[in-house]
C-alpha cells in the first residue's frame, strides 16, 4: 500500500514507519520534525520535512492515512494553551480533507484521556475531543472513512524527551542516568495502563490490513500499574512532591484491541539490569586504564 504517515519522525511514528517498511509498503512521511529526528534511509520512504497545515501532498493515490503528528502531554498543554489546541485541532482539519479528495482511510491518534478526563479539564483534552468531532462532521457530510486509535502510556525504545513534560518511564529512567531520585508527584497511588510502543506498532498494522475495522480502536494491555508500583520496579531513590491538577486519578484499557506481550514491570527490570552492567562495564574500563 502507499501510506501517509505524519509525525513520522517520531517515538511511535518511526517505528511505525520501519515496520512498514518491514511488510513492504510506500510511506510517506509528514513531520515538521520539532520533537521527532528519526529518519529511515529507504528508497520507499518519501520526508516531506513540514508541518501538517503546511505541506502540499505529491500527485499520486494513497490507501491510508495514518495521523500520529500533534501535541502530545497534558502538562505541556496546560502551560501552552494556545499551541496545543492549534496543534491538534488545525492538523486533523488537514488530514481529514486530504482523505476526503484522496478517498482513503484515515487512522486518527486519539488519546485515553478524552475518556477519562472531563474535556475542559484541559487544553490537550479539549483539543482532541474538538478533532473528533471534526472527524464526525467530515463522516456526516462527506462519507469519510476514519478509525480512532486510543493510545494509553506508551513506553519503549526511542521515548521522546519532553523535559519536566516527558512520560513516566521516560522521567523515572533520565533521573536515574543523572544520579537523581525518583519524582512521584502526590501519593503515587494513581494508576495508568502503560503500553509498550512494539504491542502498539503491532495493533496498529493489524488494524491496518483487517478488513473488518473497529471505528475505536484501544492500544492498552488492560492491566494497569500505580506509580508506585512502577517506582519501586526501578529500584532506586524517590521523593513525593506536590501532586499534579489535571491529569486523570487513573486510566484502564476496559477492552484492548489485540493481546499485549509486553508487561512493563518486567521491561523496567530488565532495563535497570542492562543499565547496572553498562555502569560496571565502564567502571572497569575506568579501572584498567
Amino acid at each position: 500500500m502507499n501510506i501517509i504517515v505524519t509525525g513520522g519522525c517520531g517515538f511511535i511514528g518511526s517505528h511505525l514507519v520501519d515496520t512498514l517498511l518491514i511488510m513492504g509498503h510506500n510511506i510517506l512521511v509528514i513531520d515538521d520534525m520539532r520533537s521527532g529526528k528519526w529518519i529511515c534511509e529507504s528508497p520507499n520512504v518519501m520526508y516531506i520535512k513540514k508541518d501538517v497545515c503546511d505541506a502540499i501532498l505529491p500527485e499520486g493515490d494513497f490507501d491510508a492515512i495514518v495521523h500520529l503528528a500533534n501535541t502530545p502531554r497534558i502538562r505541556l498543554a496546560l502551560e501552552q494553551p494556545i499551541l496545543a489546541l492549534r496543534n491538534n485541532i488545525d492538523p486533523t482539519i488537514h488530514v481529514a480533507d486530504w482523505a476526503r479528495k484522496l478517498d482513503c482511510r484515515l487512522y486518527f491518534a486519539t488519546s485515553s484521556s478524552t475518556i477519562y478526563s472531563d474535556k475542559l479539564s484541559n487544553p490537550y483534552t479539549l483539543g482532541k475531543s474538538a478533532s473528533e468531532d471534526i472527524l464526525q462532521m467530515y463522516e456526516k457530510i462527506y462519507n469519510l472513512k476514519y478509525n480512532l486509535m486510543y493510545f494509553y502510556n506508551v513506553y519503549g525504545p526511542r521515548e521522546a524527551d519532553y523535559g519536566e513534560h516527558s512520560t513516566v518511564i521516560r522521567c523515572f529512567k533520565k533521573a536515574i542516568v543523572a544520579g537523581e531520585p525518583l519524582r512521584i508527584f502526590g501519593s503515587g497511588r494513581k494508576t495508568r495502563d502503560f503500553t509498550h510502543v512494539d504491542d502498539v506498532i503491532d495493533s496498529i498494522t493489524m488494524l491496518l490490513n483487517t478488513e473488518r475495522k473497529v471505528k475505536h480502536a484501544h492500544l492498552g494491555t488492560g492491566s494497569p500499574r500505580s506509580i508506585m508500583e512502577v517506582a519501586t520496579a526501578f529500584d532506586h531513590k524517590f521523593i513525593h512532591e506536590f501532586n499534579r491538577s489535571g491529569e486523570a486519578e487513573d486510566t484502564l484499557c476496559k477492552t484492548p484491541y489485540s493481546p499485549c506481550s509486553f508487561d512493563v514491570i518486567q521491561y523496567i527490570t530488565s532495563w535497570k539490569q542492562d543499565f547496572n552492567e553498562s555502569l560496571e562495564y565502564l567502571k572497569n574500563q575506568k579501572d584498567i586504564n
